[in-house]
């Protein structure tokens, strides 16, 4: 075999080597843009549910202020005993409400429900017969934080997981102003707010914030 043969043949491998990375590359390309485009379609979808839920949970809060004359409270009235810690007060409180046996949310609001800090009350709360301290949850498992207008000026510890890491998270939850006003969102009645797919409550207003209000937020 001459060696021209020989050197064809050598740069016709050289050429198929080329080419096969240049696919590889390219599909790899292509699935990267697949895959962000999922996980941009499913976060979208998530938060849309997250957002009927907050109507869903503010329709049964609407009927439990009916009868009660007031809406749920987001701290431990006396008759619940201590709350356990600080940690998911006001969901807690909201579900302690809201789900009891006779209230609105229970059969309906209890089938998607959190207990990220893996807490329990000290006694057994009229309507409930589990010790186990829950929180109604948003569409990633998290904790759905609550404030009545009441608790506005305090700022709630929730413990969250990110939904992409699973990494638990910790962060401070407070009520929204309304910057127009200078006031509350919701001034006279409560504010239900979701950290959305990072599980991390943000500031509000912030550039990061991808917090779910049933607000608008």
């Amino acid at each position: 075999m001459s060696d021209r043969l020989r050197h064809g043949r050598a740069a016709r491998r050289g050429f198929t080597l080329i080419e096969l990375l240049a696919v590889i590359v390219i599909l790899s390309i292509l699935a990267f843009f697949l895959f962000t485009n999922v996980l941009a379609a499913r976060g979208a979808v998530e938060a849309k549910a997250t957002r009927a839920r907050l109507v869903q949970i503010a329709a049964a809060i609407g009927e439990y202020a009916e009868e009660a004359g007031d809406w749920p409270p987001s701290s431990f009235p006396e008759s619940w005993g201590p709350a356990p810690d600080a940690l998911n007060l006001g969901g807690e409180a909201l579900f302690l409400a809201l789900c009891a046996e006779g209230q609105p949310g229970e059969g309906r609001l209890d089938e998607e429900l959190s207990n990220s800090d893996n807490d329990a009350t000290a006694l057994r709360v009229k309507g409930h017969e589990s010790l186990d301290l829950f929180e109604l949850a948003d569409s990633w498992g998290n904790p759905i934080a609550y404030f009545h207008h009441r608790d506005y000026e305090r700022q709630d510890s929730y413990i969250a997981i990110d939904a992409q890491s699973g990494e638990e998270l910790e962060s401070s939850a407070r009520a929204w102003p309304n910057d127009q006003t200078g006031r509350w969102q919701a001034p006279r009645g409560y504010q239900l707010i979701s950290a959305g797919p990072n599980g991390r409550f943000d500031a509000p207003g912030s550039e990061e914030n991808d917090d779910i209000t049933h607000f608008g937020g």
